[in-house]
């Protein structure tokens, strides 16, 4: 008994925490949904400008006809999920073309396009006349049969879910199975469409595990921002809704709505579902308004009568819970502006009494006044004088270590030179002892050792400057333009610009001296410095002075 006990409390525990993190997983997924929503204008913007590329190409007089009619097909699959009056606009337009070539495939293939736009907007009725009676099947083209076996399941499928006659219901539920079959086997085991259309059929036998491995399968061989994504995701969401397990179906709901407005679809289900979701389970009220009301929006865009219909039967009750929450928030408002009303009178009341009280003390507290005020006055020249002293104190640190940092690098070189020199008498007396003057002349007149010296040189002043102003590049290219910042080259510390002003930010200002230290003439020096203050953010007249302060 013991041990049921506790096996019973793990279970119980581990369940918690199993419901916390999906709770939390489906805050985050709602979180970056609504942030989505933020920027379907910016996604919508980039759907548009493919249109109007495309609209642009088509536009040419001199286009072949067979080429206008694949940009017409291009245009449709851009307009389909977007604008129903576009899409059939343009199924129309490479209909008429169709008929002007005499091309009976391409008469075929406008025919099963707008028979699918038909199915997919709610218009039963003109779908089933094309698809039936317009298109010959016998005569139809091997190449098109996916699409119309397609567009005959996806109209058999709409009117299955739609239809309030059992008869008409249960007839079409038949052929959507049938032509689910004969799609099957036109695929590869193994491709995305096999695998939905199997997917559709474990849904509809509720064989649940079967359908959670293959929609998982689905969902993850596509881009996240892609329309596909959006509908297996969708796929995905029934699963776990079939299951009753309500957080699964909203985190699929929402990542396929994110896939939706990441791919500017108008014409989409995600949303509105996990609108009514959230409203069925008393989730949050305004979040499912705000859903539903961007659905809404949505579908009137794209312009066919289904979603709209869809829309209408939840939007109701979803407006009349938003607006009854609505109207008990302005009920806590007004009761709290009763009470903050009386608190207001009682603070009336009561300050009238302070004043009165005030009025007592007021003899004997302004003097008090005029000595506290000549303490503050005190207080704020001392603090003044502390600031100032902290100031000095930091420039003075400042300057020891910059003083101690150069005292070690004089030091340094100062003993470097006297060995170098030491060396070189050596090496002098050498030479001359053996009779090789010519040789030592050479040496003499050679300008390796030099250049070589003043690289050592630099690269002990840029080691030593960096220690002591790590950021000093990072802030002096702050100090630029963009276009104008300095790049070091790979292995540079310090080039001659930053070298310049690295001495400048030292205290020397003067050219003559800069151009003794960098061996430069003065004029190089000086033309280094304009260059470098007519690249500076802002006025140019006290660049050095920022540079200074770095």
């Amino acid at each position: 008994m013991k041990r049921i006990s506790i096996f019973l409390l793990f279970a119980i525990l581990s369940a918690g925490v199993a419901f916390s993190e999906n709770s939390s997983r489906l805050n985050e997924l709602l979180n970056e949904l609504d942030k989505q929503l933020e920027l379907r204008s910016t996604y919508e913007q980039n759907r548009i400008q493919r249109i109007n590329a495309l609209k642009s190409v088509v536009a040419n007089p001199n286009l072949a006809p067979e080429q206008r009619y694949s940009f017409y097909a291009q245009l449709i699959d851009e307009y389909k999920a977007y604008n129903f009056d576009s899409t059939m606009h343009y199924i129309m337009a490479s209909a008429a073309l169709a008929e002007q070539l005499q091309n009976k495939l391409f008469i075929d293939e406008a025919a099963i396009r707008r028979g699918l736009i038909f199915a997919t907007s709610g218009n039963f009725l003109e779908a089933n006349n094309i698809l039936y009676s317009d298109i010959d099947s016998a005569t139809l083209d091997p190449s098109l049969r996916i699409a119309y076996y397609s567009a005959l399941q996806r109209l058999s499928g709409e009117v299955a879910e739609y239809s309030q006659e059992p008869n008409i219901r249960e007839s079409a539920r038949q052929k959507w199975a049938e032509y689910r079959t004969k799609l099957m086997t036109l695929f590869s085991s193994g491709s995305d469409e096999y695998l939905f259309y199997e997917l559709e059929e474990a849904l509809s036998h509720s064989r649940l595990e079967q359908a959670d491995s293959l929609s998982l399968m689905l969902v993850s061989r596509q881009a996240l921002s892609s329309h596909k994504y959006a509908i297996y995701a969708y796929q995905r969401s029934l699963v776990f809704q079939n299951s009753n397990q309500q957080t699964g179906q909203m985190e699929w709901l929402a990542r396929s709505a994110i896939a939706d407005m990441q791919a500017a679809v108008k014409d989409h289900a995600s949303l509105c579902r996990l609108a009514t979701v959230l409203f069925e389970t008393g989730g949050n009220i305004e979040r499912a308004f705000r859903y539903i009301d961007i659905s809404m929006a949505d579908a009137l865009f794209y312009n066919a009568k289904l979603r709209p219909w869809q829309i209408a039967g939840v939007l109701p009750q979803i407006e009349k819970a938003y607006q009854q929450k609505q109207d008990m928030q302005a009920r806590r408002v007004k009761l709290f502006l009763i009470v903050i009303s009386a608190l207001s009178l009682f603070l009336v009341i009561a300050t009238a009494y302070l004043i009165k009280q005030t009025q007592r003390t007021t003899r004997a507290q302004k003097s008090l006044r005029a000595i506290n005020k000549r303490i503050v006055s005190q207080n704020n020249e001392l603090e003044k004088v502390n600031l100032q002293l902290k100031t000095l104190n930091k420039k003075i640190a400042e300057s020891n270590r910059v003083k101690e940092e150069y005292i070690g690098l004089f030091l340094g070189i100062l003993s470097d030179n006297l060995n170098k020199m030491r060396d070189f008498r050596t090496l002098v007396r050498k030479k001359i002892r053996y009779g090789e003057v010519s040789e030592l002349n050479e040496e003499l007149n050679n300008s390796e050792w030099m250049e070589k010296e003043v690289a050592n040189f630099y690269q002990m002043f840029d080691t030593t400057f960096l220690q002591l102003y790590p950021n000093f590049v990072r802030d002096f290219n702050s100090l630029l333009v963009s276009d104008e910042q300095i790049e070091l080259k790979k292995g540079e510390l310090l080039n001659t610009e930053l070298r310049i002003f690295a001495l400048i930010r030292l205290g020397i200002k003067d050219s003559s001296k800069i151009a003794s230290l960098l061996r430069y003439s003065v004029n190089t020096i000086y033309n280094y410095r304009a260059k470098i203050k007519n690249c500076a953010k802002g006025s140019r007249e006290d660049f050095e002075e920022r540079v200074s302060t770095l």
